[in-house]
């Protein structure tokens, strides 16, 4: 892959055209719940760390990993905080935009507050607010659309939070866009002025070093209309006390711009308006006065002061060639098997093509390997078995892999998926379904074992064997479930199952 997409693998279309969005960093399913608000993106929370009954997609105005303190200002759009929110102030409001920026969704979680929620004042939350604890006398904010959201709680862990697993996608998202080559230029003047250009259509990527202390400072980003840019700022710490910042000569913010902070772990920025996107995944963050004009992730702590505002804009990603034209990928049952077969018209720079399985669309498992032709410009047919695949839904996709001198760096790209339902040997089924308290299995003599795992792949139950009584599920929470069972021979089967309270 060349220049961005040597880094960042692809996600393939249904249909295999030969572009493919930025935005598959990591691989998101055909199958998504309801998208909240904008398109999801490199920024977007993965499915796999919402819990389940999580009301929304995982775009997020602002996403904070550690504690957020305000004493004014507000947040427009959606707000995730990993630590404690503490407000101080009652004019405030989360999901409320001004100007033409639109409000966040009336239905969906809004706030959502892993530590404690301490606040003293009313204000107007549109949407619902999720929190894990409050102190007492804590003052909950007026709810702008009472018919359709509400205030939740206690609920740990509504965002996967706690494993810090979340903070390392975020902070390995920022390592490789830091990894790009860069392909803008940029010009200081000597006093104030920092103006970087790009002139690709495309993706346009600039490494930065600032002063770690500006003042009255402006930056200037010119890039071509309708193209976007990765803006590496590669200080460890930065301060900006006033001045301006430019899109193309003008004072709007533009949804294609990221600032990337890869190295920052502190920043602070007083009357000053970032005109884009915010990933800062290593560092905390003051905000005196001033704006994010875009998405903002925080790794550390939040200090909101002086009317500080995150401004609701939604980052877009734009479309890239793919190193291969995939134009063909079918998946067909041949008695106890799976076939996968493929074609590509085209190859550059590619190493392999991993076969990868799934059951559930979330967690995906590596079956086998075939080594591409690398260089092609002509029709290419590939094919592989799979012999063992579970009883049930399987869904497979192709990962197609890129030389690189490290593995570990290689980029790769997704294929769209494919899907076979198994059916062998004495059918097993589950009921009821939906069940609250307890799962029944018929056909269960052989099962030598039961596992019950979440979408996110987590497993929640296992048993080495199953009785009549069937299966207690009194704690699981509500949700959608995968049981897989192996039997005596080695086969497995899967279904899924929804657990109602």
């Amino acid at each position: 892959m060349k220049n961005i997409s040597k880094f960042i693998h692809t996600l393939c279309s249904v249909k295999f055209y030969q572009t493919a969005l930025i935005s598959s960093i990591f691989f998101i399913a055909a199958s998504q719940q309801s998208i909240a608000q904008g398109t999801e993106t490199i920024l977007t929370i993965p499915d796999e760390f919402l819990a389940p009954g999580f009301v929304g997609s995982g775009n997020f105005n602002a996403i904070i990993f550690g504690n957020f303190q305000s004493n004014s200002g507000d947040v427009e759009g959606r707000l995730a905080v990993a630590g404690n929110f503490n407000l101080t102030v009652s004019g405030y409001s989360v999901g409320t935009a001004g100007e033409s920026r639109p409000n966040s969704p009336d239905h969906t979680d809004n706030l959502v507050v892993n530590g404690v929620f301490n606040n003293i004042g009313n204000w107007g939350l549109r949407g619902s607010l999720v929190y894990h604890d409050t102190p007492t006398g804590v003052v909950f904010p007026s709810l702008l659309a009472p018919a359709t959201s509400d205030i939740k709680g206690p609920k740990f862990d509504h965002i996967r939070f706690s494993d810090n697993e979340l903070l390392g996608y975020y902070r390995t998202l920022s390592g490789k866009l830091n990894a790009l080559p860069n392909t803008g230029s940029n010009a200081f003047d000597g006093y104030h002025q920092y103006t970087l250009t790009g002139t690709s259509t495309g993706v346009n990527v600039f490494d930065i070093l600032l002063p770690d202390n500006m003042s009255s400072d402006q930056i200037s980003v010119n890039i071509p209309a309708g193209a976007s840019a990765i803006i590496n700022i590669l200080n460890s710490t930065l301060t900006i006390n006033g001045g301006s910042m430019k899109m193309n000569g003008g004072d709007d913010a533009n949804p294609r711009v990221l600032f990337n902070f890869p190295n920052a772990t502190s920043i602070s920025i007083s009357h000053y308006k970032f005109l884009g996107s915010f990933l800062a995944p290593k560092a905390s963050f003051t905000g005196v006065g001033g704006s994010i004009n875009g998405q903002s992730i925080i790794g550390g702590n939040f200090d909101q002061q002086g009317s500080f505002e995150f401004h609701n804009v939604y980052f877009i990603e734009n479309t890239i060639a793919l190193p291969v034209t995939l134009v063909k990928f079918t998946a067909a049952k041949e008695n106890m098997s799976v076939n996968l077969n493929w074609t590509t018209t085209s190859e550059t720079n590619s190493s392999h093509f991993d076969i990868e399985r799934s059951v559930n669309g979330k967690s995906w498992n590596r079956i086998g390997t075939v080594s591409s032709h690398g260089e092609s410009n002509e029709s290419i047919d590939y094919s592989f078995t799979d012999r063992s695949p579970v009883y049930g839904g399987n869904l497979y996709r192709l990962k197609m892999v890129d030389r690189a001198a490290d593995v570990r760096n290689a980029a790769f790209a997704y294929s769209s998926i494919q899907s076979v339902k198994m059916e062998t040997g004495s059918a097993m089924s589950i009921f009821p379904n939906p069940a609250s308290d307890r799962i029944l299995i018929n056909n269960s003599v052989d099962v030598t074992l039961l596992t019950i795992t979440d979408l996110s792949g987590r497993k929640v139950y296992q048993a080495q064997k199953i009785t009549s009584a069937g299966i207690d599920c009194n704690n699981l929470t509500s949700g959608m479930y995968v049981v897989t069972m192996t039997r005596t021979d080695g086969a497995v089967d899967s279904h899924k199952v929804l657990i109602r309270k």
